[in-house]
């Protein structure tokens, strides 16, 4: 009584929650994004494969044959869902190595282990026959109940599969296992609930099937597995009662679930597909029933290609029809394309010489604004060069004048007086280096009050160690000065030579040495320099 208090408490909160939490949109999107990575979670699988199989291969198991048991039944349960073949291959290894331990508890695990692995992949008289040979009481209790789960599912398998004749006989068998599940399990663990899931599933129970299986679902302890086993059953079960929308999302919870423990011998997609078929999806259905054909064939399960069998050609073909319909549609509205294209093309070669026209026009005045607008900018530029320099050149004047001047009137004072060793230091004090020093001076204080980004602007133009570095931010350096000279528009090596008191090969060594260590060619360097701007 307390008991089914528990579960009907779970059940309410389960049907209050859906649909609050996750919609089935959202659930769509996290199974197509497993899908995606499906390849990459199977791989860490096989690489946890790969370290069992090594140690099998490279460890000496002469003394040690239960060690080589459990790592070979390690295999068997990692193969189990995964790949029937190696399944199958490790269990009769792990059988044979059981039958020389002469160990009745480990003989009977093995064949347990075989008898699921026959019963996943359809063999259901081998399955059957297999079970027949095991001796449950030889087993601990929780493998025990491991036995009895394989056996309630080949049964209930077996009625499900089978002419309805025989079905009520198989189910009662299946029945039987169940309830010996119930008498010696453990009341709270998965194996119980989920035996008492089936057998409410196989006796048309769906109240009973919700009420277990969400149960099980709001336990924190299910494997992913478990948890895609639960969700499939509880799918199942909705879509019984067809409450589709219910079933798709316990059905996309199984199928991530099942790309998350690298499940292979899976139905939850079948079903999915089949449910997404009928309601006509056939995009999505066509999606998860391909996903089911490559599990079924990457495990070897004839059952699941059976029923994949059934349902496959249907989609494969109203998606076909779908298509066909579509090409049909496309045509006829090509055909009104064309016609109206036809008409398009009428109206446009009327308009065409007009906008021709226009285009033109409008070309020429852009070109014409272009040209204005670089037109304007240069003389804006050139008039404040001129400004600055022709005013520095009457200020320089006119001091020089006066220096001029002032010497030449201390001279004639001295002549007169006869004051020759005045005159000679009045001589010694003019310093032509240092006219042409302070000269330099103005002419980059100018300069640079007028290009201010010129010199980063410059070093832009090499690597970072070809950079120039100057100790006064204020002054600049020869190398700087020549492609000052030719950015105010004086290119003539002669002229520069003249300003800069050198000869033409040291101005042409200058340019070329400093051209051959840009980042750019030489024939565009003095390109990028007249491209830096004023202010």
């Amino acid at each position: 009584m307390h008991r089914s208090i528990i579960l009907t408490f779970f059940v309410l909160l389960s049907l209050n929650s859906f649909g609050q939490n996750d919609s089935l949109s959202f659930q769509f999107a996290e199974a197509n994004r497993y899908i995606e990575s499906k390849d990459s979670i199977v791989q860490v699988k096989k690489n946890r494969i790969a370290l069992l199989t090594d140690s099998l291969q490279h460890s000496n198991f002469e003394d040690r044959k239960n060690d080589e048991y459990k790592l070979l039944v390690k295999l068997t349960k990692e193969y189990e869902y995964f790949v029937y073949d190696s399944a199958f291959h490790y269990g009769n290894l792990a059988l044979k190595t059981a039958y020389g331990l002469k160990d009745a508890s480990n003989i009977a695990e093995a064949k347990s282990n075989i008898s699921l692995i026959l019963l996943l992949r359809g063999l259901y008289k081998e399955t059957i026959d297999s079970i027949h040979t095991i001796d449950p009481m030889v087993l601990d209790q929780k493998k025990r109940i491991d036995f009895y789960s394989v056996a309630y599912r080949a049964y209930y398998d077996l009625s499900n599969s089978r002419w309805g004749y025989y079905a009520p006989k198989y189910r009662e068998i299946g029945n039987s296992y169940v309830k010996k599940i119930v008498e010696e399990g453990d009341s709270d663990s998965f194996e119980y609930i989920l035996a008492l899931a089936l057998k409410s599933q196989n006796s048309s129970a769906s109240y009973d099937v919700q009420k277990y299986c969400t149960y099980l679902l709001n336990k924190n302890d299910l494997t992913a597995h478990q948890i895609a086993i639960t969700n499939c059953i509880l799918g199942i079960s909705y879509l019984k009662l067809q409450e589709k929308e219910k079933a798709e999302y316990h059905l996309l919870k199984a199928v991530v679930g099942d790309i998350q423990s690298t499940t292979k011998e899976t139905l939850a997609a079948r079903v999915l597909a089949e449910l997404l078929f009928h309601d006509g999806d056939l995009e999505k259905a066509n999606k998860f029933i391909s996903e089911a054909k490559k599990d079924a064939d990457f495990y070897g399960s004839n059952v699941r290609q059976l029923e994949i069998s059934f349902i496959r050609p249907d989609i494969d073909a109203a998606v076909l029809n779908k298509v066909e319909k579509e090409k049909r549609i496309i045509s006829n509205i090509s055909l009104i394309v064309s016609l109206l294209a036809l008409l398009l093309i009428a109206f446009s070669f009327i308009i065409y010489r007009q906008i021709k026209e226009l285009k033109k026009a409008r070309k020429e005045i852009l070109e014409s604004n272009s040209n204005l607008r670089q037109l304007n900018d240069m003389l804006r530029e050139v008039s404040k060069i001129k400004e600055e320099y022709v005013g520095y050149y009457f200020n320089f004047s006119s001091q020089f004048i006066e220096k001029m001047e002032g010497m030449k009137k201390a001279i004639s004072r001295q002549l007169m007086t006869k004051q020759y060793d005045a005159i000679e230091l009045e001589l010694k004090n003019y310093s032509s280096k240092k006219e042409r020093e302070n000269l330099f001076e103005d002419f980059d204080r100018i300069f640079l009050k007028l290009f201010p980004d010129f010199i980063n602007r410059f070093n832009l133009l090499f690597e970072e160690k070809d950079r120039l570095i100057l100790k006064d931010t204020q002054c600049l350096n020869t190398d700087l000065r020549i492609f000052a000279l030719i950015r105010l528009g004086i290119n003539d090596n002669e002229k520069i030579a003249s300003i800069l008191n050198f000869s033409v090969n040291t101005i042409y060594t200058y340019k070329t040495k400093i051209k051959n260590r840009s980042l750019v060619q030489n024939d565009d360097f003095d390109q990028k320099i007249m491209a830096i701007k004023s202010v």
